[in-house]
């Protein structure tokens, strides 16, 4: 979503992304008045609201087009991720939230940030752990292990602090359910009238209800259950940077 999950149908729609919107609130009520904040591959720059009383500065190369991401407002550093035009040590806290899987070299990214961050300033990350192809054709990775952030982030100067699932197996499982779903009403639009309408009727009266509202309550309470470390939508990390001569 490129806007905060807010409704009661919001929510019920997209558990991941309300996730994600907690856990970044909670961290950002961490940062004092006044810290300089970077919001990196912002697109619509939604999570202004929780950084008020910081310096909210926003980054995004501004080239998708599409209907996932609306530039809202302006952003204030137009470039590419790996090369942001300022100096060293310029920010307090970095985020970065459903970007990493869209450029080319994730790990000149987070050295990128390791050079912008003050020392024991807050890097906050989050992207999938596995996912479809989408926002194409940026489009690179289908998602990062939490091996992949055990290795790289103390590589690239920081501290790691947490690795926390977005969620476990039984949304996993739906997610599937709901390509597939998708899927089937893409193909269902190619037919002719009459297998199409046979079609939409089985889809609605056997598939529907199920995918859409009995699989998603009983995933959520296998996830309250299972680890989902190891098999989840996403991975929600907080890292610190450390000082030079602690690398």
């Amino acid at each position: 979503m490129d806007k905060l999950v807010e409704t009661r149908r919001e929510r019920f729609w997209n558990p991941d992304a309300l996730r994600r919107d907690q856990w970044i609130f909670k961290h950002a009520s961490r940062l004092r008045e006044g810290s300089r904040v970077l919001d990196a591959g912002a697109g619509s720059s939604k999570y202004r609201p929780y950084f008020k009383l910081c310096r909210y500065e926003t980054q995004d190369f501004c080239q998708y087009e599409g209907e996932l991401v609306r530039y809202r407002q302006p952003i204030d550093h137009v470039c590419d991720i790996t090369q942001i035009p300022i100096g060293d040590a310029a920010f307090d806290c970095i985020l970065c939230v459903e970007v990493l899987e869209h450029v080319v070299d994730p790990v000149a990214v987070l050295r990128e940030f390791s050079r912008l961050m003050k020392p024991g300033g807050l890097l906050l990350l989050t992207a999938p752990q596995g996912s479809m192809v989408h926002m194409e054709p940026h489009h690179y990775y289908g998602g990062f292990s939490h091996y992949w952030y055990k290795h790289w982030i103390p590589q690239c100067g920081f501290k790691l602090e947490s690795v926390t699932p977005q969620s476990g197996p039984g949304r996993v499982a739906v997610y599937g359910l709901e390509q597939l779903y998708l899927g089937w009403r893409t193909w269902e639009r190619t037919l002719p009238l009459v297998r199409r309408t046979l079609s939409l009727v089985l889809r609605i009266a056997f598939w529907k209800l199920p995918v859409h509202y009995i699989v998603p309550l009983t995933a959520r309470w296998f996830d309250k259950r299972l680890p989902g470390e190891a098999c989840g939508i996403g991975l929600m990390v907080a890292a610190t940077r450390l000082p030079a001569d602690a690398r």
